[in-house]
């Protein structure tokens, strides 16, 4: 291991090129997170001595690619603050460009956010990941972006808009230029680099001591790193397989729920009758799916198929047949998201054959009834304890799942 104290121009303003690997989560910070940044740049601003302002440490393993032309770094911790410096470069960059300083805005151009005599990928000094990937190019590139906008375009219209109220909208020259020198100067990092075969491994330690990735995060990343570490793979099996199953769980905006995705993850481990913590859900998936047989694309093919059939029990996607939606209507009714891996069992037999319509929606039916009761009775369970019970009801399922849930469901009355 090295580690070096450097400034935000030493490493950007260098030959160096730094890559989000697949297993880092996607851009996601925001308000809260730029205003805190903002906050200690603005104390910097207006302080009275040169005193640098600490931005905490930054992992770096080498990229052992053998077609890299340059010194290539992966990014194990940091990704959010390099590419939100970047962003605030940009935004910096066009601002001088708005007000004809083309020297200025060429300088940060070439030395903080592009390798001008690079082409390709190598063009960018920060790469991110696949799915940040194109609207953080077109901001780079001072040019539209097409697509949703997301927190990358956000962002850099956040710093804009907060060094035009800082400097002024008829700032000079000399105000920007000394603004530019205090960012690349006065953010202080902890630089290290670690000799690692095995980024990856490096990264699940760090999550591990405090980094903040949900569960839905450690799976994809399982299931990305399970496809080997070649990035064009990698990139291949994230369009083809695992985008189609995170869209099944993203809000209007397009923005992924981690959280309702990590609850699905979930609920599908329990749909077999073994009841597991929210914050377990990774280590139960790891420990099912670790195998030596385990197959990435089959796995993903399979899983979205069982999101499928949550979304209707979720009320997002409707069945073909429509008692089976009024069955699941009614039950939502009750807030009973605890049924789901039990109501997920039965519409997996449904939908292989092993069960009717007609038993499925008089199973949904005693289990709205059994709801209902227990919490019009005086001394209802907790619902801790009744989630338990419908998980439990899972293993009690045989041939014949009516009457077993019927039998289950009666033995708790």
């Amino acid at each position: 291991m090295k580690a070096d104290n450097i400034s935000l121009q030493g490493i950007l303003n260098s030959p160096n090129r730094y890559l989000i690997p697949v297993f880092q989560r996607y851009y996601s910070w925001g308000r809260k997170e730029w205003g805190q940044l903002w906050e200690n740049i603005v104390e910097l601003y207006e302080g009275v001595d040169d005193q640098p302002h600490f931005m905490g440490a930054l992992v770096f393993v080498p990229d052992g690619y053998a077609h890299h032309t340059m010194p290539t770094y992966l990014v194990i911790d940091g990704q959010q603050r390099l590419v939100t410096l970047s962003l605030l470069m940009a935004a910096l960059r066009n601002l001088a460009r708005s007000h004809k300083f083309t020297t200025l805005a060429g300088e940060i151009n070439d030395t903080y956010l592009m390798h001008p005599y690079k082409t390709g990928t190598e063009h960018y000094r920060v790469y991110p990941r696949q799915r940040d990937r194109d609207e953080y190019v077109s901001v780079l590139e001072h040019r539209s972006y097409r697509g949703t906008r997301g927190k990358i375009t956000d962002g850099l219209i956040y710093f804009v808009r907060n060094i035009e109220t800082l400097l002024g909208k008829d700032f000079s020259e000399a105000d920007i230029r000394a603004f530019f020198e205090l960012i690349k100067n006065q953010l202080e990092f902890v630089y290290i680099t670690l000799d690692e075969e095995n980024p990856y491994r490096i990264f699940k330690s760090l999550n591990s001591t405090g980094m903040n990735l949900s569960e839905a995060d450690l799976i994809r990343n399982f299931m990305l790193m399970s496809v080997g570490t070649d990035t064009a793979a990698q990139d291949a099996f994230d369009d083809a397989y695992w985008r189609p199953l995170e869209r099944k769980f993203e809000d209007e905006a397009g923005q992924l729920n981690s959280r309702e995705f990590s609850i699905f993850f979930r609920d599908f481990l329990m749909s077999n009758g073994r009841y597991i913590p929210l914050s377990s859900t990774f280590f139960h998936f790891e420990r099912r799916y670790g195998g030596a047989d385990f197959q990435p694309a089959a796995l993903a093919l399979e899983l979205q198929n069982v999101a499928q059939l949550y979304n209707i029990i979720r009320g997002f996607e409707a069945h073909a047949k429509k008692d089976i939606n009024r069955a699941l209507h009614h039950l939502r009714l009750l807030n009973s998201s605890g049924t789901y891996p039990l109501v997920l069992n039965l519409l997996l037999r449904v939908q292989d054959g092993t069960m009717s319509t007609a038993d499925f929606v008089a199973a949904v039916e005693s289990l709205r009834k059994f709801v209902h009761q227990l919490f019009e009775g005086d001394e209802a369970p907790r619902m801790s304890s009744l989630n338990r019970w419908f998980v439990q009801a899972c293993k009690a399922l045989g041939k014949k799942p009516l009457s077993d849930l019927t039998a289950y469901l009666k033995a708790k009355n």
